[in-house]
């Protein structure tokens, strides 16, 4: 048991310390968050929203996040890391505590594009996850860093179903978002007092338009192939968007089911991630980010095939969530790994603000979209022309993520010989 024990201390050891901070923040803040998963829709729902206006409150959010992250993006290049994170978290924060009033869905509107605009912190998180790990170690750490939130927060859905179960849907809910209120106070106190700044302020001279013009100069090609992808099926993922709602509403499944698929999803992932990390780094970018893509689309098959209220509907929706589980522990990894190998670190905040504005309006436009569509042309047509979509965007992905990670997967094969 010693030599157990010693082995662990050891690896821990190696964590880098803000590594080791986030994990702790999210091991706290993604449990409560998470609770709220399967309900936030229907929440919205009983605020008084039809499906288009709940599709429109998250994509007016997607924009309020996008224009916030070039402020952040900025900032955290400009004055340093820390500083924007803690005070980004705590005003995130204060969002969920104007969620859990809300009185109908336009106050919740208003809340949810206050929690956008209060992400401007994302580039400085990104940055600093990124700046903390080598390149032959970022698929393992990232793995870590959605590994630990990830026990805490697998059976959190359950938890989820039983507030909702005891206090209504709309009490429910309520409970969780001034939960999640007071841990998001709790990480923004510890991430001041704790996260180590890893660039170092360099104070004005340079306004923020010139300043995302250096940082354009840096941008290279592959960057740009990347954003394009991501922008395609962030458009093409998001008319997907009300699939909880669906489920609930078109297919049958109640709450407790709703709370069982996420759980279940999460475990599965859980399971992944170590290997998963470990295949990113020692197996190659491509392989993984590949697989997870498949593994997407299968997901969004069977999905699609589920007949409403009928004996198959469970056991189609829990293969759909196998396979939607299996492909984001590898795509996900491999995606946020391949993006920290593909730009230097003093441009990271700037170039990662950029990076979200594209994929957050085609997000944007994909969700409305599929609103529409679900009100106008009947609840399965936004799923079914998301799962054709993607299949015909097959073929050009899996081209361009083979060049896309050919010289970082030549790299790590050096990093693996050596």
């Amino acid at each position: 048991m010693g030599g157990w024990l010693g082995r662990v201390r050891e690896s821990l050891g190696r964590v880098p310390r803000n590594i080791k901070v986030l994990a702790l923040g999210w091991l706290v803040w993604s449990p409560v968050q998470a609770m709220a998963g399967p309900y936030t829709q229907l929440y919205v729902s009983r605020l008084g929203a039809s499906p288009e206006d709940i599709s429109l409150v998250q994509s007016a959010t997607q924009v309020a996040n996008a224009l916030s992250r070039i402020v952040g993006g900025f900032l955290s290049d400009r004055y340093g890391r820390k500083r924007v994170l803690w005070v980004g978290t705590f005003l995130v924060a204060l969002a969920y505590l104007l969620m859990s009033v809300a009185t109908d869905w336009r106050s919740y509107a208003i809340a949810s594009v206050l929690n956008g605009f209060a992400l401007f912190y994302q580039p400085a998180l990104e940055g600093i996850q990124a700046d903390s790990v080598p390149l032959h170690l970022r698929g393992r750490m990232n793995a870590l860093l959605h590994l630990v939130p990830g026990l805490a927060s697998s059976l959190s859905p359950l938890g989820g179903a039983a507030l909702v179960n005891a206090y209504g849907l709309v009490g429910g809910v309520r409970v969780i978002f001034f939960l999640s209120f007071v841990t998001g106070v709790a990480i923004a106190v510890a991430r001041l007092l704790w996260i180590e700044e890893t660039l170092e302020p360099r104070g004005s001279g340079v306004n923020m338009l010139e300043s995302y013009v250096d940082a354009l100069r840096h941008v290279s090609r592959d960057v740009y192939t990347l954003i394009t992808l991501d922008t395609l099926f962030n458009l093409v993922g998001a008319m997907s968007f009300l699939s909880n709602y669906y489920m609930y509403y078109y297919l049958g499944v109640d709450k407790s089911e709703l709370a069982m698929l996420a759980s279940l999803g999460s475990l599965v992932n859980l399971g992944l991630l170590i290997p998963a990390g470990r295949a990113v780094d020692t197996r190659g970018r491509n392989f993984s980010i590949t697989l997870g893509f498949l593994m997407g689309t299968l997901s969004q098959l069977f999905f699609v095939l589920s007949p409403p209220s009928s004996s198959f509907t469970l056991p189609a929706l829990i293969v759909s969530t196998l396979f939607g589980a299996v492909g984001g522990a590898f795509y996900g990894l491999a995606y946020s790994s391949l993006r920290a190998d593909l730009v230097a670190k003093e441009y990271r905040g700037r170039i990662y603000a950029l990076w979200g504005l594209a994929p957050a309006a085609s997000w944007s436009l994909g969700a409305y979209i599929g609103g529409w569509m679900y009100s106008n042309l009947g609840p399965q047509t936004p799923f079914v022309a998301s799962f054709m979509l993607r299949v015909l965007l097959t073929p050009l992905a899996l081209t361009l993520f083979g060049k896309l990670t050919r010289k970082v997967d030549l790299a790590l094969r050096n990093v693996e010989g050596s």
